[in-house]
């Protein structure tokens, strides 16, 4: 080839080309603002708004955009709205967005002051344990993420700020455990770290595991933990950790009632997962070392721990059995005569 030609062929090469202007599904679309800014869920407009009850393409492409032939598929396997969709998941992650916070220097860390051994003990104790809850949340949702089909990127988004708030979690406890003449505690038996992160049926089985059975325990702990507070340190990061874990629960308990109601045979499928996860959970909290270190902290120490801090413990535990027994009833799945009865105990006390 000569060396015109060579100069020919990359003009040619380099030349622009045009053909893709104006190719749009919808255009001339115009989102406008609102008093609360240009929100997530403000852009489901016209075709952008059609969420699919099963989205057929596998690729990465966005949701209203023009597909272009010839892209090679992904194997999605998360594909039928069913699967993922919670009404609520622009919403929260809106608000996840704007409620970070930074552990490093919003938590008061000067307001800690020392505790009586046994009672900094069980404190460390609690912050080990509920930090693998946290990192058994990002690992089950970093593997489900990744299998959402693309045509219901709300809840994609919304999953990554949940990533997002589980690892500052992480932070928070690792460091209030380490930053008050303490330190880290024994490592838990993760008996509902391993049902959830072993869950593999699909996402809705994750959930329900994640957020119905052992998550409405954790807000009910981080409740207890709150109004137990020993300084302004432990209150902030307990009062925080309150506010994200109940996005956490909003969205698990509505794309629960979403499946429940969308997908036939769901609720039976969903009453035979519960009734093994009540099983592992009752385990659960049999073995865990947040049983008695919780109860110290109720009762002040170890002498309290016997009396009113076992108590008060017990107590927390049958606040969550009652609110698990009333969600299942919302979801349609009745509990009445039927929950495992080591569960069934704590309703009894």
């Amino acid at each position: 080839m000569s060396e015109n030609e060579e100069k020919a062929t990359a003009e040619e090469i380099a030349k622009p080309t045009y053909k893709w202007k104006g190719l749009s599904n919808q255009w001339d679309t115009r989102v406008e603002p609102n008093e609360h800014g240009l929100r997530l869920g403000d852009l489901n407009v016209g075709i952008y708004g059609e969420v699919p009850e099963y989205w057929d393409d596998q690729t990465r492409r966005p949701r209203g955009s023009v597909s272009r032939p010839g892209i090679p598929p992904l194997s999605y396997s998360l594909r039928y709205k069913h699967d993922v969709w919670a009404d609520c998941a622009a919403d929260l992650y809106e608000e996840a967005i704007q409620r970070q916070w930074i552990p490093a220097t919003d938590v008061p860390w000067d307001t800690l002051e020392p505790l009586p051994e046994e009672i900094e003990k069980s404190v460390c104790q609690v912050c080990t344990e509920l930090s693998q809850y946290a990192n058994s949340e990002i690992e089950i949702i970093s593997h489900w993420q990744d299998e959402i089909s693309y045509g219901f990127h709300e809840v994609k988004q919304y999953l990554a700020t949940v990533s997002f708030d589980c690892a500052r979690h992480v932070e928070a406890l690792r460091k209030r455990a380490l930053s008050n003449g303490g330190g880290l505690g024994v490592e838990s038996r993760g008996v509902a770290n391993r049902m959830i992160l072993q869950s593999s049926g699909g996402w809705t089985e994750s959930v329900a595991y994640l957020y119905l059975v052992r998550g409405t325990y954790v807000f009910h702990l981080l409740k207890g933990l709150h109004n137990s507070a020993h300084n302004d340190a432990e209150r902030y990061i307990y009062k925080h950790m309150l506010q994200d874990h109940a996005r956490h629960l909003t969205y698990g308990y509505d794309h629960l009632k979403y499946a429940a109601t969308h997908k036939e045979g769901q609720i039976q499928i969903m009453a035979t997962l519960l009734a093994v996860g009540e099983g592992i959970m009752s385990r659960e909290l049999d073995t865990s070392l947040i049983k008695p270190a919780m109860a110290i902290v109720f009762g002040g120490g170890v002498e309290g721990a016997k009396t009113v801090g076992m108590e008060a413990y017990l107590q927390l535990v049958k606040d969550f059995v009652t609110d698990y027994v009333q969600i299942c009833g919302w979801l349609g799945i009745e509990k009445e005569g039927r929950l495992n009865p080591a569960l069934q105990y704590y309703l009894d006390l």
